[in-house]
């Protein structure tokens, strides 16, 4: 069996080391800060290497502080207003749109820079979605929802495109791997054709880049799996361990949080891949490779092992780096056991 399958990811955000998290909005646009983030970079690549991970994401997101905010605050046109919980015990600053908004500075770029220097290729650049930067956003200026998302997917195209520049720059003719980030995805089920279009006008354009979608709840995934079709990536990156139980097996009634893997199936006409969340990022509890293994052969049940990415639920920035690491050590270590048996 060879090891391109079962490739083993870590999903975008980890837990910050002290010395950059507590200094980081005091510090950040400074030298000092691009110093202590680029430390922190290679700190966790290292930890995440060591845990056996193929692929290393941007190394934690040590270069970002949310997910919104990051991109909220290099768009002109959003007016911040205060802050408001995401989930668990974290909050983003919520922008209000009053203008036509506009990229006032490249997202990610500092962040791709910094990997290429290290030469760093293993990699995975998280971007947020545009139709979650729309539903995250109040909207005092554009027409309606469809309008503020695409506004958005232009924005986005436009820095995906810097970043496909930088990469080539190095990496000519290797693909260069972009999640997009779309947590909001299945929250209003009317929405759908939003989703799909926002996304479709973000990825335009734009050849040789893998291009996956990362959600990490869901009302109802079959809502995203009815038209996954019709959305131009490669495959999906999405949370399944917070809705199973810590029991063991591998039958329908202990694997209850992976049942749906039958409905993605039978609906997966164009083959694309299925980054499966298989440790919870919202619980201390560190899963024992048998769970996992388990987790991981219910799928192979229903899909072929080609199809098959492991990776937490979500990022591991809300554990703390030891529970990140070991979590994500016995995914690896499930991993490399159930390669040996299908082999």
């Amino acid at each position: 069996m060879s090891e391109k399958y079962l490739i083993s990811q870590e999903i975008g955000s980890f837990r910050k080391p002290t010395y950059l998290s507590s200094v980081f909005h005091k510090i950040q646009g400074t030298e000092e800060f691009n110093v202590l983030a680029g430390r922190a970079t290679i700190e966790t690549i290292d930890l995440f290497k060591k845990a056996g991970l193929d692929n290393i994401g941007v190394g934690g997101e040590m270069f970002r502080w949310e997910m919104y905010e990051h991109q909220a605050n290099r768009i002109n046109g959003i007016t911040f207003y205060g802050p408001v919980r995401s989930f668990d015990n974290r909050y983003y600053k919520k922008g209000s749109i009053t203008d036509r908004i506009e990229r006032k500075e490249p997202y990610h770029l500092d962040e791709l820079e910094f990997l290429l220097e290290n030469n760093i290729s293993n990699i995975k650049i998280p971007v947020t979605g545009p139709y979650t930067m729309m539903d995250w956003s109040f909207n005092e200026h554009y027409r309606d929802r469809y309008e503020t998302a695409m506004e958005f997917a232009k924005l986005l195209n436009e820095d995906m495109r810097e970043l496909k520049r930088e990469w080539d720059r190095k990496y000519s003719g290797k693909k260069l791997e972009i999640q997009i980030d779309e947590p909001a995805t299945t929250t209003h089920p009317d929405e759908m054709n939003i989703v799909v279009d926002s996304i479709n006008k973000s990825v335009e354009g734009i050849d040789n880049v893998e291009f996956s979608m990362h959600v990490c709840y869901s009302i109802d995934y079959r809502l995203l799996y009815d038209v996954m079709d019709d959305i131009k990536i490669d495959g999906f990156n999405l949370e399944f361990a917070n809705r199973d139980t810590l029991e063991r097996g591998t039958d329908d009634s202990s694997r209850p949080g992976y049942t749906d893997l039958k409905y993605f199936n039978e609906h997966n006409d164009k083959k694309k891949f299925m980054g499966l969340g298989v440790t919870d990022v919202h619980i201390d509890y560190i899963e024992p490779v048998e769970l996992i293994k388990d987790r991981i052969n219910y799928a192979l049940k229903i899909l072929p092992p080609e199809l098959i990415r492991l990776n937490p639920d979500c990022g591991l920035r809300t554990r703390t780096r030891e529970i990140g690491y070991e979590k994500l050590k016995n995914m690896d270590i499930a991993r490399q056991e159930i390669l040996k048996e299908i082999r």
